[in-house]
């Protein structure tokens, strides 16, 4: 009788110890699950962040770009006929070759060419204060003896032209250059659009987009 008592409760011991390992086996099994997915919502918030991060230093370094391009043009207070009144003070009565309003040394400058039946001219201009910068002339190559001087009445105007090239092609102009080559006249406008240039090559008489280069 005490036997039977004895292996009763041998029993019920064992039965209470299996249950026990059992349950803690569980708990842990529950506290890694959680840790898991903790650690997992950790590492995503982390990388949205980054994103995040990234997208917006993208973004302000593009808006930083735009803004440059649009201070720098709005420096340009000289119009195209005064830089040519400036050039003309500085050697009267020449032909215009070329005229050239882009960026240099943080400023921007209008470079006129000119020429004569025996010499070229160069006359660079403050597009700012209307200042002349410096100027030079040099004898004239026996190849340049056919060229022709530009137009001006039958050429499209700086604005006209920048509206055509910023139809092309998406960015602002930030340089221009109305040239005669091979005596028909050109407007080729630089466009930028953060990331990266293009080129447009205009008519100046009839308009027509010639052809556009990009470089990034």
């Amino acid at each position: 009788m005490k036997k039977n008592t004895l292996l009763k409760t041998i029993g019920t011991l064992s039965l209470t110890a299996l249950l026990g390992l059992a349950l803690t086996a569980c708990s842990n099994n529950s506290d890694k699950s959680d840790d898991s997915k903790s650690s997992s919502s950790s590492s995503e918030k982390t990388e949205s962040t980054k994103t995040s991060s990234s997208d917006k230093k993208s973004q302000a370094e593009k808006t930083v770009n735009e803004g440059k391009t649009k201070l720098e043009v709005k420096t340009i207070k000289i119009s195209q006929t005064e830089a040519l009144n400036k050039f003309d003070q500085t050697y009267k009565d020449k032909k215009i070759k070329d005229i050239d309003l882009k960026s240099e040394s943080k400023e921007y400058v209008y470079e006129i060419e000119g020429f004569d039946n025996n010499k070229e001219y160069t006359v660079v201009i403050n597009a700012n204060n209307g200042k002349v910068i410096r100027s030079h002339s040099e004898k004239r190559d026996l190849s340049d003896s056919l060229d022709k001087a530009l137009d001006l009445d039958k050429t499209i105007s700086r604005d006209e032209a920048t509206k055509i090239a910023e139809n092309k092609v998406k960015g602002t102009a930030k340089e221009w250059k109305l040239e005669q080559d091979h005596n028909n006249a050109y407007w080729e406008v630089e466009v930028d659009d953060g990331s990266k240039t293009s080129e447009v090559k205009i008519d100046a008489i009839n308009k027509k987009v010639i052809e556009v280069e990009h470089d990034r």
